[in-house]
């Protein structure tokens, strides 16, 4: 029930929001307001890093914001704040191929409520909404030639947290290992195989996420800005 009604509530807000913004905003206030949300997404992440270390129970293996949902509320205020439609090309299909399902499948052990369950609620279910926001409000076209950027920059990122990961001991966005509650992982295989099946999922994933935002553009005629 828990599960439900956060989504439920979340998904709400997100409606207005996405909706405010494309009929009420101005597109400047669109850029700001979008990065004002980026901005209160990654200080709800961030916080969790004193409030373990006050509590006395931090684990650098697990609580550092280095998990891919944890590093998006970053990426996408640097984006904002840049009006990088490059940037924000790569995490469009990060967020909805991948922190998008995490509501679906979560890995969450606290309930309401607990500051975990607050801050897992929030984050996996605001970045969806800043996605679309970057698509349905502030106009971005999203093409099938920046999935291919969007892998890459997967690739990237995982080049970077491999050697962290074994300097730190650590399984950060799950290059040593899958997650520990039932995900979309345990049907890729072992490891390490699944970081291989990984690397074509992600351009069909990708793919199929683009799909709806082409068909919307194709059938209602949106009038996209120029970023």
């Amino acid at each position: 029930m828990e599960h439900i009604i956060s989504i439920i509530v979340l998904l709400v807000f997100g409606i207005w929001f996405i909706r405010k913004g494309k009929y009420s905003w101005t597109i400047d206030q669109r850029w700001r307001y979008a990065a004002y949300f980026a901005g209160f997404l990654y200080f709800v992440q961030i916080i969790k890093v004193p409030i373990r270390l006050y509590l006395g129970n931090f684990d650098h293996t697990k609580d550092l914001p280095l998990e891919l949902c944890n590093l998006l509320p970053l990426f996408m205020l640097i984006s904002l704040l840049a009006r990088s439609r490059f940037l924000l090309s790569i995490f469009f299909f990060w967020i909805l191929a991948g922190t998008a399902q995490a509501n679906v499948t979560p890995s969450l052990r606290e309930v309401l409520p607990h500051y975990e369950a607050f801050r897992y609620w929030l984050i996996h279910m605001g970045l969806p909404i800043l996605a679309v926001f970057t698509f349905y409000a502030l106009g971005i076209t999203y093409k099938f030639t920046d999935i291919v950027r969007s892998a890459l920059g997967m690739n990237v990122l995982a080049a970077i947290m491999y050697p962290v990961n074994l300097m730190l001991g650590s399984n950060y966005i799950y290059l040593l290992g899958k997650p520990p509650s039932p995900t979309l992982y345990d049907v890729l295989g072992p490891w390490p195989w699944y970081i291989l099946t990984l690397e074509f999922m992600l351009l069909i994933c990708f793919s199929i996420v683009l799909i709806p935002f082409r068909l919307y553009l194709k059938y209602r005629g949106h009038k996209h800005v120029k970023v």
